[in-house]
């Protein structure tokens, strides 16, 4: 390709201009705006989001798995990254080359399938004490009470650390406040302007340090403790790098607990409650579900078929991670599109995962689409983990808290949908912006 800007074929879309004007629309629903942006350009559409920067958005199922899995060594994380590291520090989730490779070569190993099974006590003992406190009644917002679990789950079992109710509910009001503010920011630059004069920024640099300041001190006390534990903690305390030997700082340590708490928690919390309110939306699909509990035990969810289906068909409709981020490294090209180095690429696993000319009734729930393609869950159009070598390191443990979840909860509690429907809020992942159900309880 030749060098000069003018010989790129970039996707048609949208001008800086244009961009511009329709920055509004676009916050207010970003997804609304992307679907409706891909159904006019056909899939793929490029967007000036600076002077000299490109943003291409895509549901192009072969230019994701391009992007992500064939030629990922040409991408990293793009810019936004560096602002969740400002807030969150440089974990996994945002760092890039040498350094991302090194850490995700340390932790990997901590979450093989047969490391996690040791945790799988920690998580069953967390959902039973949390369900036997669920309240009953009319008109309950189920999706603040599932956080609140996911995150009590990621505390417990992960870092198998006991923190007072007070503790627990500030770590989590710290991440939810810093996550909010970071979005605005990325979505609303503009926004900067008026930070010397409001005290946004200062105020959410006091509580970024305030909730780092919390890690440490676990950390440091961990460490005094000289006990042995079998949680992830305690694997990245004692995890050595091969070249050197070394063990990871204490800075290092606090960036990756700090990301695994917020991806850990977040995204299953809020699959959680999409799940349960599409099943309590098909009470057919719901009961089908049930019957398949009935002479099994909680470990024995692992391998239900139709329980696994359930969760993909929730993911596939409302994908905790709806899209990512890559910035390419040089030059690249897909197809007739050709672009530059530091051109930004969206995929949208949303769309993809909703595009009719892919799906089947591709808005229905429909659950059963996974048992009668075993290959669904394997193909280029289902990316509810992301894919390629950056694919959430944690997945093993998601599944296996939301199994364990719904075989608890869904023998105890009878869920029934009321007139609120969820909004979708697209941040950083997909929230619900609260699920009302109607609930009561299973008379044995």
């Amino acid at each position: 390709m030749n060098g000069n800007k003018n010989y790129y074929n970039f996707p048609a879309g949208y001008s800086l201009l244009q961009t511009v004007i329709l920055s509004n629309e676009y916050l207010r629903h970003p997804i609304r705006f992307i679907t409706k942006s891909l159904d006019k350009f056909s899939g793929t559409y490029a967007a000036s989001v600076g002077p000299s920067t490109k943003m291409i958005v895509t549901q192009n199922p072969g230019f994701i798995n391009y992007v992500l899995k064939e030629n990922h060594k040409n991408y990293q994380k793009s810019p936004f990254a560096d602002q969740v590291a400002k807030l969150f520090g440089n974990g996994l989730l945002n760092s890039n080359g040498d350094y991302w490779l090194k850490q995700r070569r340390l932790i990997q190993p901590g979450f093989h399938k047969e490391k996690i099974h040791g945790l799988y006590e920690n998580v069953i003992t967390a959902i039973r004490d949390f369900v036997a406190q669920f309240p009953v009644g009319k008109e309950i917002d189920i999706y603040a009470l599932v956080q609140q679990l996911s995150f009590s789950v990621v505390i417990k079992s992960l870092f198998n650390i006991t923190l007072s109710p007070g503790m627990m509910e500030e770590i989590r009001e710290i991440f939810t406040e810093l996550q909010d503010f970071l979005m605005t920011d990325i979505n609303q630059p503009w926004q900067k302007l008026f930070y010397p004069f409001t005290g946004k920024k200062t105020a959410i640099s006091v509580q970024a340090r305030r909730l780092r300041g919390i890690v440490v001190e676990i950390i440091r006390q961990r460490k005094a403790s000289n006990e042995a534990f079998t949680d992830l903690l305690d694997m990245l305390l004692n995890s050595k790098y091969e070249d050197t030997g070394e063990t990871m700082s204490e800075n290092q340590i606090t960036d990756e607990v700090l990301i695994l708490i917020l991806a850990g928690h977040e995204t299953t919390g809020n699959a959680l409650s999409w799940i349960l309110y599409l099943l309590a939306s098909n009470t057919e699909k719901l009961e089908k579900l049930v019957a398949t509990f009935e002479n099994s035990t909680i470990h024995d969810s692992l391998n239900n078929e139709y329980l696994k289906a359930v969760i993909n068909e929730g993911m596939r409709l409302y994908p905790p991670a709806w899209m990512t981020d890559r910035i390419a490294i040089e030059d690249d090209q897909f197809g007739e599109f050709s672009f530059p180095k530091k051109t930004i690429i969206i995929p949208f696993f949303f769309g993809l995962h909703r595009d009719k000319n892919l799906w089947d009734q591709e808005l229905k729930f429909e659950p059963g689409r996974f048992l009668t393609d075993l290959k669904l869950t394997k193909s280029k159009n289902y990316f509810p983990f992301g894919a390629g070598p950056r694919m959430c390191i944690g997945y093993n443990f998601a599944l296996a808290e939301m199994s364990f979840f719904l075989f608890t909860f869904l023998q105890q509690f009878q869920i029934r949908v009321t007139e609120q429907v969820p909004e979708m809020k697209a941040l950083m992942t997909l929230r619900p912006d609260k699920v009302i159900l109607n609930i009561s309880a299973i008379k044995s």
